[in-house]
This record gives structure tokens, C-alpha cells and sequence, in this order.
């Protein structure tokens, strides 16, 4: 056998988004660091368990609550991977975008009141914590701290290289120390102040990007010369581009994609632990009520800039009024500094920051607490002083970070296999066992493991593993992998796993129903 290269090791990339050089842009983003190491040092002085470093000590309220879940939610896709799409697919793309608002919808009603009051019966603060209460089993819990872990590993080296670029772009230093200023400010905030830190920085950062949205809207319509121009522009190139279905690919392709989208998007958003987890934080049920309209109406203005920055680039690519000396990945960030005031620029790069560092800060918590908490309690061998294990969470929380960025400068192959595992991922593994078990009296144990589990498998069979073998110089086991795939190659992995979660969970379920009892305490509960 002949070996293939093996993955890369060499020093990290140098492209990446334009350096601004702009004092304007500079200023903001100084200042935002600045402000959430003060955020930082705030919540620590706030911080006195591990409860309080969790989930904020059960202290929110309604618009903090629903503008950190937008926030985790939206991180930087909004201004860089929603553009990139937009761009090149036109607004067949626009399913994620009006999908996921109906996500936080969904979310709200089948899961925030039943979480937020499983965390006043029990004692929970993490998703593992809620998953052992509902089955009473150690293999769930364990097995849900373990794809928190692995998910929250691969969600932080992507987040990270993205973080590199940008605090390149804004302060126009090299990236090796834009990834480690970024790193060791993230670092700092997150390990002080916990997640009370990484909510108030949400809220910054949705204010920020909300704001942002409607100057880019603006400005990108008035650059593409409005939108019955930019319409026209782009139907004249490919009619495709403005069909609700057609630019990817055959019209039956297209509307399965579409779905499938809607599907992951929407159904999905229930299964992202960072999301999810939120609910445990509020300060009671009645603020739950208006959480789910008001994140999803700051998700759809936030989701300007991508619709608006994707489709009038595009357009004047088309029109021949610009030349495309970019990527599809950096629309944005071109858009943004070529064709936007400083101001407006500044503010976007300085949202842009802050939408990655929050997003990190939400995973690096529910990571480190699946180290501290959930895998020691799976196997038996809790820590049972509260603040050791406030300390050991927060050096976990620690050892992740290094671990992400040791990833992000040794290898970008590993970033791209790892960044295969994210959404879908977390849709897979916890849809079923956190949707169908609050909801559902019948659910089992066994149900939840082999869902896990198979979810899991799908992804990383049909995700991981031919993108490893690809970068590692074996594309022909990448492509003999693929050609079992039962769908077209636009068709997300991610939606296939989470349908076959879902169907196992039911069906295994349904098959071991002697002998495996609702907890006595959670009946009232699943009945509300």
C-alpha cells in the first residue's frame, strides 16, 4: 500500500479577509475588546459557583435571553458564511435564512418551559445533567458529555481560525498573533467571568450586529442600484439565481435541498446544547414568553447583511461594474470595507469580533463543563466540593482553548475535517433525546443511546471521514465512501443523521418499553 501525504503541519495560512487600515476601525475594535475583559472582571466578582459560572445563576431576563440565543446562534455566519452563500447560489440560500428564525420558534415551544423547570425539580446544569434526570442512565449522560466535547472541539477550531483573520483585518497585525491575542482575551473573559461574561457579551454582540444590519442593507441596496437593478442583473446571468430553487443544480435537486434545509435549520436549532442550555439561565418561567419572537425577529434583521451584501455583489459582478478579485467567502468582509464608511465598517468587523468570541465563549463553558461535571458523574466519580470543581472547570476550560488553537496553527487540514462537524452534528445527537424525551413519556434509555450513537455515525461516515481521506491523499476511498451515499452531493449530511437519529430513537423506544420508568418527579413536568 501506498502511503498518502499526511495532513498538513505547516504554518498557518496567510490569505484571508483585506487588512482595513483604518484608525476608525482600529478604535472600534479596541474598544470592544476592552469592553468584554471588563464584562470579564465584572462577572467574576458576580461568580461564586459553579452554578453562577454555568448558568449565570438562573439570573436573566427576557432580552438578554433572547438576544444571546439569536447571537450563539447566528456567531459569524451572518457576515461571512451567509454571504459566501448568497453569493453563490443566489436566493436559493435564503431557505437557511428564513428558516432559522422558525428554528427559535420550535425551540420555545418544545423545550424552554420544560427545561427551565426540570432545572428548579433537579439540580442541572449542563445538558448531560438534564439528559440523566429524564433517562436515569449513566451511558446517556456520558455519552452526551463526550459529543459535547467533540462537537464544542471542532465548533472552537473553526471559530478561532475565523478569529485569526479578523483580528488581522482590523488590527492589521500577522495572524499568528491575531490567533493568539484573540485566543488569550477569550481565554481570559471566558475563564473569569463564565457564562454571566459570555451572556452580557451576546447581548453586546446582538445589539451590534442588528444595528450593523440595517447600515449594510442599506448601503448595499444603494450600491447595487436597488433591487429591481440587482434582479435584473442577476436573472440576465443565470435566471437560477433568482429562483427559489433552481441554482443548485436539477429543479427536483433543488426542492430537496431546500427541505432539507428547512429540516436542519429549523427542527436542528432544538439540538444545539449552546442554545438549548440558555434556558436554564432565566430568572423565571413568565420571561420565557416573549424570548422566541424577539430572537427570531433580531436572527431575521441580523440576516440583512448576508441577503443584501451576497446578492447586490454578485450583481455588479454580473454587470460587469466590478471585478471579482475575491472569494466567495469574503464578500462580506470586501463589502464591507470597500463600499461601507468607516463607521459602518468598524461597527460591522467590531460585531464580526464579538460574534465569534461570544459564540466561543458559550462552547468553551459547556465544553469544560462536560470535562468537570459530566464525565466524571458518567463514570461514577463526581467532584463533589462545589468550588473544586468551579476550579477544575475552569482550568478545562483552559486546556480546550490551547487545544483549538494548537490545532488551528498545526494544521489547517484539521480544522477543515473538524469544521465538518458541527450543526448537524449537534442536531443529530441531541434532537432526539432532548425534544422527543421532554416530550415524550415513552422514550427509553435505549432509545437515546443507540440515536446518539447512530446519529453520530452518519456524520462522521459521510462528513469526517471522506474529508479526512481527502486532505490525506486517498480520494479514491473519499469518493468509494460517497458513492453509497444515498443522495445528491448538495444534500446535507447533517439532515440525513438527524433523520436517522430520530427514526432509531422511536423504533428503539418503542421495542424497550418493559422495565424502563419515567422518573416519579417528571411526570407533571412532561404533561405541561
Amino acid at each position: 500500500m501506498i502511503d498518502g501525504p499526511a495532513l498538513s503541519s505547516g504554518p498557518l495560512q496567510t490569505e484571508g479577509i483585506p487588512v482595513a487600515d483604518d484608525p476608525i476601525i482600529l478604535g472600534f475594535g479596541a474598544t470592544y475588546l476592552l469592553i468584554v475583559v471588563l464584562i470579564g472582571v465584572w462577572g467574576y466578582m458576580r461568580t461564586q459557583t459553579t452554578g453562577d459560572f454555568l448558568i449565570t445563576g438562573k439570573s436573566i431576563g427576557t432580552w438578554v435571553l433572547a438576544m444571546t440565543a439569536f447571537s450563539v446562534i447566528q456567531s459569524g455566519f451572518g457576515f461571512v458564511g451567509g454571504p459566501e452563500l448568497v453569493y453563490e447560489f443566489g436566493t436559493t440560500s435564503l431557505w437557511i435564512f428564513f428558516t432559522a428564525p422558525l428554528g427559535f420558534l420550535i425551540t420555545w415551544v418544545v423545550l424552554a418551559k420544560r427545561l427551565r423547570l426540570l432545572a428548579d425539580i433537579r439540580n442541572v446544569l449542563t445538558l448531560a445533567d438534564g439528559m440523566y434526570v429524564r433517562y436515569e442512565s449513566d451511558w446517556v449522560r456520558g455519552l452526551t458529555g463526550l459529543a459535547v466535547i467533540v462537537g464544542v472541539i471542532a465548533y472552537l477550531a473553526t471559530n478561532l481560525a475565523a478569529l485569526q483573520f479578523v483580528m488581522r483585518a482590523i488590527f492589521g497585525i500577522p495572524v499568528i498573533w491575531g490567533l493568539l491575542g484573540g485566543a488569550l482575551i477569550l481565554l481570559l473573559y471566558s475563564m473569569l467571568g463564565g457564562m454571566i461574561a459570555g451572556v452580557w457579551t451576546d447581548f453586546l454582540q446582538a445589539l451590534t450586529m442588528i444595528t450593523g444590519a440595517v447600515f449594510v442593507f442599506a448601503y448595499a441596496m444603494s450600491f447595487g442600484g436597488g433591487m429591481e437593478t440587482i434582479s435584473r442583473n442577476l436573472a440576465t446571468a443565470d435566471p437560477a439565481l433568482v429562483s427559489p430553487f433552481g441554482a443548485m443544480g436539477g429543479a427536483t435537486t433543488a426542492i430537496l435541498v431546500g427541505v432539507a434545509w428547512w429540516i436542519l435549520f429549523s427542527v436542528g436549532s432544538a439540538g444545539q446544547p449552546h442554545l438549548i442550555t440558555k434556558f436554564y439561565m432565566s430568572r423565571n418561567l413568565e420571561i420565557l414568553k416573549w424570548g422566541a419572537p424577539i430572537a427570531a425577529l433580531s436572527y431575521a434583521v441580523s440576516s440583512l447583511i448576508a441577503f443584501s451584501a451576497g446578492l447586490s455583489m454578485r450583481s455588479m459582478v454580473e454587470a460587469g461594474e466590478i471585478q471579482e478579485t475575491f472569494s466567495a467567502s469574503e464578500v462580506g468582509p470586501v463589502f464591507v470595507l470597500e463600499y461601507t464608511p468607516s463607521v459602518v465598517a468598524g461597527l460591522i468587523l467590531a460585531a464580526l469580533l464579538a460574534a465569534i468570541m461570544s459564540t466561543s465563549d458559550s462552547f468553551l463553558n459547556i465544553g469544560a463543563a462536560a470535562i468537570s461535571r459530566d464525565i466524571p458523574r458518567a463514570m461514577g466519580k463526581p467532584i463533589e466540593d462545589d468550588k473544586t470543581e468551579l476550579r477544575v472547570t475552569q482550568g478545562a476550560l483552559a486546556g480546550l482553548t490551547i487545544l483549538a488553537t494548537g490545532v488551528v496553527y498545526f494544521s489547517d487540514a484539521l480544522v477543515g475535517i473538524l469544521g465538518t462537524i458541527g450543526w448537524g452534528f449537534f442536531a443529530a445527537a441531541f434532537v432526539p433525546i432532548a425534544v422527543f424525551g421532554m416530550n415524550w413519556k415513552g422514550a427509553t434509555k435505549w432509545g437515546a443511546i443507540v440515536a446518539i450513537l447512530g446519529g453520530l455515525a452518519v456524520n462522521v461516515v459521510y462528513s469526517a471521514v471522506p474529508m479526512a481521506a481527502d486532505v490525506a491523499g486517498y480520494g479514491a476511498l473519499a469518493d468509494g465512501i460517497m458513492s453509497t451515499y444515498p443522495y445528491p452531493d448538495v444534500f446535507p449530511v447533517g439532515t440525513v443523521a438527524l433523520l436517522v437519529a430520530i427514526v432509531l430513537f422511536i423504533g428503539v423506544s418503542l421495542a424497550t418499553q418493559d422495565g424502563d420508568e419515567l422518573p416519579a418527579d417528571l411526570h407533571a413536568l412532561l404533561e405541561r
